[in-house]
């Protein structure tokens, strides 16, 4: 692998702060040549080079669907000459939904959720710019109107720096909402609500409301905003927004595949069991 420029690297460390973390992320060669997809009673399972792949913990890495296990084999196939683990985020994902490093609960996760909800992007509207504020009510607005009339709730937005009130009402719909998930889906709802800085948004594109792009667009509309007026570096900031996609885009693979899988379970009728 040829070395970057040092002028290049220097640019990525002033305009892209993630560089550094991936700069210095300890890695390691590719050491398997090929990897497979292998069904185990109701699981899938990843293999590299017919050696079943393991969590961190020395779990092996098991998942409900095989679409997800093919698309974390394929995460195994895009490495090259090294192994770049942060750039691997389905299988970051599964591996810390199986090992669970925070040893944390679905209503542990839910708590989160709710006490993060007051303080979503969204729900924060400039008070100092009249034309950034018109963009937000444009942009953000109709997401907000798609919310309250989904889960049947009313959301105020925020009149200053503090917070706006979420009612009892909303954190019970929440709630309820967030516990319907199972441990690996809220797992990754909770990655994708860290990367949008918004819960809005996430459940948006669970909802299929909004697709990766477009959330990662909105979360990051006053950068945008603030970037046409005083200029950009192009490839740094695309290069950011790139990997806030692919993060998004991740969590919404496992989530869906777990609803999925829920689902098909459900569907099964006692004839077909008994058959």
């Amino acid at each position: 692998m040829l070395p970057l420029p040092a002028a290049f690297t220097g640019l990525l460390r002033t305009h892209c702060p993630r560089f550094l973390r991936y700069q210095n992320y300890a890695t390691r060669k590719r050491f398997y040549r090929g990897t497979g997809v292998i069904q185990s009673e109701k699981k899938w399972e990843v293999t590299l080079d017919h050696r079943r792949l393991k969590t961190p913990n020395g779990q092996v890495l098991t998942v409900n669907s095989e679409p997800l296990a093919r698309a974390i084999a394929a995460e195994w196939d895009a490495q090259t000459e090294v192994i770049t683990q942060p750039t691997m985020h389905l299988t970051s994902l599964c591996n810390t939904a199986l090992d669970n490093p925070g040893k944390l609960t679905p209503h542990d996760i839910a708590i989160y959720f709710l006490e993060y909800f007051s303080t979503d992007t969204l729900l924060f509207h400039s008070e100092e710019e009249e034309e950034l504020r018109k963009l937000q009510e444009r942009k953000w607005g109709p997401i907000i109107d798609w919310f309250q009339e989904r889960f049947d709730v009313v959301q105020e937005v925020s009149k200053g720096l503090e917070p706006p009130p979420v009612t009892a009402n909303t954190r019970a719909v929440l709630a309820k909402y967030f516990l319907s998930y199972d441990f690996p889906a809220l797992t990754a709802m909770s990655f994708g609500v860290e990367a949008l800085k918004s819960p809005l948004l996430m459940l948006a594109c669970v909802e299929r409301r909004l697709n990766p792009t477009e959330a990662v667009l909105l979360a990051r509309l006053e950068e945008e905003y603030q970037l046409m007026r005083w200029g950009r570096v192009p490839w740094a900031h695309e290069l950011n927004q790139a990997e806030l996609t692919a993060r998004v885009a991740a969590s919404l693979l496992v989530i869906h595949s777990s609803v999925e899988h829920h689902s098909a379970k459900a569907k099964t009728t006692p004839q077909q069991i008994s058959q």
